[in-house]
């Protein structure tokens, strides 16, 4: 364990944020000892993977767990699928790409994702036509308030049982605060079957003119495109999609279209609705026409190509950003999209003190 250690070097925004206390978890034993410290010292346990969906306060009164548990390992197939259980500090886009390269298919769509495999069930994180909730087996985890002290006691969640909706999870609810997800169970195909629901991917793959359609194509795709629209926090620090698309009903986007008949929307399946079909209008076409594309106030701002990205500047910064700096800055966006058309934008990272 160490004491006092900024965070600005695991956080993608990079908040400068001091934690209270931090140890690196590579195995279990590791945590098992970072468990007994937390309770001796009745320290909050907060897990953290790359940071890459976090908004951190300044201090950090708590025992922050830097998560790198590694492992991939098949431990069941079938004819036509197969079962691999992955280590949640293996980090994610590597992930993809070796699933791919052992011709495992379904991941193809979630390349390029920033964070580790633990952070992807908690998110349920999703993008062009695909969420990883469909692909997870289980989750196992241990409960942080259980008796661990003596002996890890590690639990399993069947994806059913995860409660996964659009970006969220039980991880996120009742769950909250109370895990360390330790690895995740992928249920995953033998034989490739292109997902290309998304419109802008559907149409990479048909300008790229290839005869046949394989995973590696289509992660080649996505890759393209997210490099195109999204900021590499490497080079402008951020914390991806800021926002959650707005998910509404038939009846709500009917209404919509009334007064905004040009609106982009896309279709997706909401088991939530009685019929099962939602639709989505896309926050970041929310926030641009309410000017917010491009523009910057201080050391924030958001993303020029890509307005559902917020931008933490630091070539001019003067003073640290802190947290709720960003909120600030966030709640403006917020008020603002509401009050021209009558949704509230959710914030997809989650803010830790």
């Amino acid at each position: 364990m160490k004491r006092n250690v900024n965070l600005q070097a695991h956080n993608t925004l990079r908040l400068s944020s001091a934690a209270n206390a931090y140890s690196k978890i590579d195995n279990l034993e590791a945590l098992q000892q970072a468990i007994n410290l937390s309770h001796a010292e009745q320290l909050p346990m907060i897990p953290l993977g790359e940071g890459s969906n976090v908004i951190l306060q300044n201090t950090i009164k708590g025992h922050v767990l830097d998560i790198r548990l590694r492992g991939i390992q098949k431990i069941k197939e079938t004819e036509h699928q197969v079962w691999i259980q992955v280590g949640a500090g293996e980090n994610w886009h590597e992930w993809v790409m070796q699933s791919i390269e052992s011709q495992w298919f379904g991941l193809e769509n979630l390349a390029l994702i920033p964070g580790r495999v633990g952070a992807a069930p908690i998110q349920n994180i999703g993008a062009y036509g695909c969420e990883v909730s469909s692909l997870i087996d289980s989750v196992n985890f241990i409960h942080l308030d259980a008796d661990n002290t003596e002996q890890l006691s590690v639990d399993t969640l069947t994806a059913k049982q995860c409660l996964f909706s659009y970006r969220d999870s039980i991880f996120k609810q009742k769950l909250a605060s109370k895990t360390v997800i330790t690895s995740v169970v992928f249920k995953l195909d033998k034989t490739f079957t292109p997902q290309l629901s998304y419109p802008a991917l559907k149409l990479r793959i048909e300008q790229q003119g290839s005869s046949t359609i394989d995973a590696p194509l289509v992660a080649k795709a996505v890759i393209a495109i997210r490099s195109e629209k999204l900021p590499d926090p490497k080079q402008l620090p951020n914390a991806g999609s800021f926002f959650k698309n707005i998910a509404i009903n038939q009846q709500q986007l009917d209404a919509f279209l009334v007064q905004h008949p040009n609106a982009p929307h896309f279709q997706y399946i909401n088991k939530a609705f009685t019929d099962n079909i939602g639709y989505k209008i896309p926050a970041a076409w929310l926030i641009e026409q309410c000017g917010f594309k491009g523009k910057r106030t201080g050391n924030l701002g958001m993303h020029k190509d890509q307005a559902l990205v917020l931008i933490h500047y630091m070539d001019e910064a003067t003073v640290d950003t802190s947290a709720a700096d960003i909120l600030r800055f966030s709640d403006k966006i917020i008020k603002t999209v509401k009050d021209r058309f009558g949704f509230t934008l959710q914030r997809e990272p989650q803010t830790i003190s």
